[in-house]
């Protein structure tokens, strides 16, 4: 309890146990006559028992702002955890090195053994995607065995990576890459 209290807390139980009400009601209590200290009134924080002294003479820093780019960053690494799935069933056979149809050419297109993607590629992969899919509505070329095979769910998910991607693109969160905007 704050000292402030004290004073206060002392004339209620005072006035509840009988006492002469008239001397309760002529000398105000401290609390009220020095309402908070300095540091309180300059802004500070208000001292609680758990706080450490120091803590209520310096109040707490506002919360850090998040940079914009790293919430793009954000958003677009956990669209593709949710779509790696389908990446791992559509295209890691011929775009990962341990793919059974894996090929140097194709893994110089790009590779999804890390992410982001490698290859020369991996500047516009978000759009390179779309177009392969079928997304942008060119007509799908990819998988290469089966083209046009990813479609419903699987297919909204990737769209959904390659639109976070692109809006982390063009955020400037993606290393400079030339002029790769379609």
């Amino acid at each position: 309890m704050t000292e402030h209290m004290l004073p206060l807390l002392a004339a209620v139980a005072l006035t509840a146990c009988g006492s002469n009400p008239s001397s309760a009601a002529t000398a105000p209590p401290a609390a009220v006559a020095n309402p908070a200290p300095e540091h309180e009134r300059a802004g500070g924080a208000a001292a609680t028992p758990d706080m450490p002294p120091e803590q209520a003479e310096h109040p707490a820093d506002p919360a850090p702002t998040t940079d914009p780019k790293a919430q793009l960053l954000a958003a677009e690494t956990s669209a593709w955890e949710a779509a790696k799935p389908v990446f791992d069933r559509a295209c890691a056979s011929c775009h990962t090195s341990t793919g059974k149809k894996a090929a140097r050419k194709k893994l110089d297109h790009f590779n999804l053994d890390s992410y982001p993607p490698g290859g020369h590629h991996a500047a516009t992969i978000g759009f390179t995607i779309r177009d392969v899919l079928g997304l942008s509505g060119k007509k799908p070329t990819m998988p290469y065995d089966k083209p046009g095979s990813v479609q419903g769910d699987d297919l909204a998910t990737i769209k959904a990576w390659t639109d976070a991607w692109q809006a982390a693109d063009h955020g400037g969160a993606h290393p400079a890459a030339g002029d790769h905007h379609h």
